[in-house]
């Protein structure tokens, strides 16, 4: 019994752990994409500010969340920023479904946002810990 409440204490460290650097990596990517968008637009802007942010938190989580793997740094940043564009994907396609098949998303796309961002944040954290930090 000692085993498996250890073991729900951890996941649920990590899962905190890795809502706090997403929560820190927003913050900071809506600081870079404001700056970029006054040169180069809203979605060019993104788009640079994708790999920065991906490559800080695959270091914070690696870091402060669940530990470097046994892999090599550059195949477990490979794996991360996969991961994550997978995540982005989940993220936005559940973002598309709520304001095509939710009236009150379509009226109020906030709401699918949040239900996008869910998904991405399950999504990002289930891969990070299986896929890519899995022998940390």
């Amino acid at each position: 019994m000692d085993k498996k409440r250890a073991l729900r204490s951890q996941l649920l460290g990590q899962m905190f752990r890795f809502a706090l650097v997403g929560g820190f990596a927003l913050v900071i990517n809506a600081i870079i994409v404001e700056l970029l968008a006054r040169v180069w637009g809203p979605y060019y802007a993104q788009f640079l500010a994708f790999p920065l942010i991906a490559t800080m938190t695959w270091y914070l989580n690696r870091r402060y969340t669940f530990g470097a793997s046994a892999r090599p740094v550059v195949h477990e940043w490979f794996r991360y920023i996969f991961a994550n564009l997978l995540g982005w994907v989940a993220n936005n396609g559940v973002y598309v479904l709520f304001v095509l098949h939710v009236a009150i998303a379509y009226q109020h796309p906030s709401i699918a946002v949040a239900a996008g961002s869910l998904t991405g944040l399950a999504f990002n954290f289930v891969m990070s810990r299986v896929a890519v930090f899995r022998n940390a």
